[in-house]
Order: C-alpha cells, then sequence, then structure tokens
C-alpha cells in the first residue's frame, strides 16, 4: 500500500534549530513564570510554554497564519522541537485562544516584549558592542475588517494599524509597540525610547538615536540631553531655516561631480519657540544636474562629530 500522508516526514527541519537557540538563551521558558494558566489540569494535554513556542516558531518559519497549525501539528519536526514525541501539537483553535485570552492583555504583552528583550540581549552580547545606534520609526500596517484598533490614516490614506518601531543599526529589532491607525507617528514614542535605556543602559554606556522628522520633538531631544544620548534626527524646513540657509543657495564652483550631483554641508545654530535653548542644525544642500532649485536637508542634533560625518551617520 502507497500512502502519501506524509505524517513521518518534514521539509521544516529548521524547528529544531529554532529550539536549539531557544533552550540555549532561554528565550520563551521564563513565559511560563509571567502567565497565569487558568486551565483545567485534568483536560490540559498542551502547556503553556509548549503553545507559545509553537506559535513562535510557527511565524519565525513562516507559517503566520494560525491555520497553518492545523497541518503542522503533525509534522513530526515541530513536534520534536516542542517536545511533545509522538503527540501532535495545538491546533487552529487553541492558538488562537492562547493569543485573545492569555497574550492578548497587558500581562501577555509584558511576557513577549520580555522574550523579545532576552533574544534581542543576546544578540547584541554576541556582537560584543560597546555603542548601542538606536533607529525609531514609524509604519502602516494595512488591515482589513473591523479590528480593534484599526483607523483611517490621512498619511497613507488607507484603514491601518500604525506601529512603532525601534531597530539597531544593523536591523535588529529592539521592540516594536501597536498603536491605533489614526495616531501620531510621534505617539509614545518617549515612553518607548525610555524603555529602551533601562533595558540596556547596563552594559551599553554609549547610545545614538536616529529618527526621522516626524520625532522632532523638544521632549526627544530634552530626554536625549538629559541621559546622555547623542540624537540625530531630521527636521522639518520652515521660515526661519531657510533664512538661515539662504546665504549659503550659490551653486559651488566648478565642475559636477560623475553622479551630476553638487553638495555642501552647513553647520547653524537655530532655536525654535517650543525650544528651551538653541541647539545644532546641520544642513545639507545638493544641487542635481537639470535641477534650478537645490534640495536642502536638515538634521537637528547634540554630536561633536564634523558636519560631514552628522550627514553621513
Amino acid at each position: 500500500m502507497i500512502d502519501f500522508h506524509g505524517a513521518t516526514i518534514s521539509s521544516d527541519v529548521g524547528f529544531r534549530l529554532l529550539r536549539e537557540i531557544d533552550e540555549r538563551f532561554r528565550i520563551i521558558e521564563p513565559i511560563k513564570d509571567c502567565l497565569e494558566d487558568l486551565r483545567s489540569p485534568a483536560h490540559t494535554k498542551h502547556a503553556l510554554v509548549q503553545i507559545v513556542r509553537q506559535r513562535v516558531y510557527q511565524i519565525a518559519a513562516g507559517y503566520e497564519d494560525c491555520n497553518d497549525a492545523d497541518f503542522l501539528q503533525i509534522d513530526p519536526a515541530l513536534r520534536l522541537a516542542l517536545g511533545k514525541d509522538h503527540q501532535a501539537g495545538a491546533s487552529q483553535s487553541m492558538l488562537s485562544r492562547l493569543e485573545n485570552d492569555v497574550l492578548g492583555n497587558a500581562v501577555g504583552l509584558e511576557a513577549l516584549g520580555g522574550a523579545l528583550t532576552r533574544a534581542t540581549g543576546a544578540l547584541l552580547k554576541r556582537k560584543n558592542k560597546k555603542r548601542l545606534i538606536i533607529d525609531l520609526d514609524s509604519t502602516e500596517d494595512p488591515a482589513h475588517g473591523k479590528q480593534e484598533g484599526v483607523a483611517y490614516n490621512g498619511h497613507f490614506a488607507r484603514h491601518c494599524f500604525h506601529p512603532l518601531f525601534c531597530f539597531t543599526s544593523e536591523g535588529d529589532c529592539l521592540g516594536a509597540k501597536l498603536k491605533q491607525g489614526n495616531v501620531h507617528s510621534t505617539h509614545g514614542a518617549l515612553e518607548f525610547i525610555k524603555l529602551m535605556v533601562e533595558r540596556y543602559r547596563g552594559w551599553l554606556k554609549l547610545f545614538w538615536l536616529r529618527g526621522d522628522a516626524a520625532f522632532a520633538k523638544p521632549e526627544i531631544y530634552e530626554y536625549s540631553e538629559e541621559h546622555h544620548i547623542t540624537y540625530f534626527i531630521r527636521l522639518p524646513a520652515n521660515e526661519n531655516l531657510d533664512k538661515l540657509v539662504a546665504p549659503h543657495l550659490s551653486r559651488p564652483v566648478g565642475r559636477p561631480s560623475k553622479s551630476g550631483i553638487q553638495v555642501k554641508i552647513v553647520d547653524l545654530h537655530y532655536q525654535a519657540k517650543s525650544w528651551s535653548r538653541p541647539r545644532r542644525v546641520v544642513a545639507k544642500i545638493e544641487w542635481h544636474r537639470g535641477e534650478l532649485f537645490p534640495r536642502i536637508g536638515f538634521v537637528v542634533t547634540n554630536s561633536k562629530l564634523p558636519a560631514g560625518k552628522v550627514i553621513k551617520v
């Protein structure tokens, strides 16, 4: 008899590697001490930590939909990674209850945040970094239906969530915060930055913060200066900045480079009405071949680096 059921084969042996990493750095195991399991032990087939592992491992392997659990629960590689031996893993309904009832609250989100901290912390320690460069940004997460928190965002012209992310300069995720679709990019940003600093200040003394013009807020500057964080944040142009940079708008003399772009970098000191004191602003002026007017960008910073290096950061 030929059987094509496929229950004894697997094409996802990476599940075992995920378990090896998980155990080595104790990423998910401590979650069981943070979450309360209200299920009856007599009717429980899957330990809470096993269900969390299954959901995390599936997402890491590219199976983001909970429905994938209905065929993955018999996958031998996944069962081995979960410690289920010959027993099947959790079904879609079990994973959905996990997300909604156990992890979908403040305690569950804090537990997941701790797991992310342990994973990223282990990675940073292995890289032996002395300086942490934090890239702060928000983006749209398009959504359909009537999920809680979905709203129309005029900037992105769609219904979405508007999550906040924090990455290292090498693209490692330090944290994520889900936000409603119609809130500003900086909503909750300062608290998010404080969390990153408190988390890593113990063994990383040098912090650099980078952000686009949406994060050009006085409270972020002041917190960074108070806690010795070097910031590089794009600054939106305005009439006063245009007046300061106006004397430098003459096109450089000489033949343009092969790229067709001529660049001038100017160091300025500027104080907006909402600022408590003047701050350093570096302007980058670019003349592009075939364009009549230059392109101008501004970066506000407390760095003592030369202006050219500030722009490259």
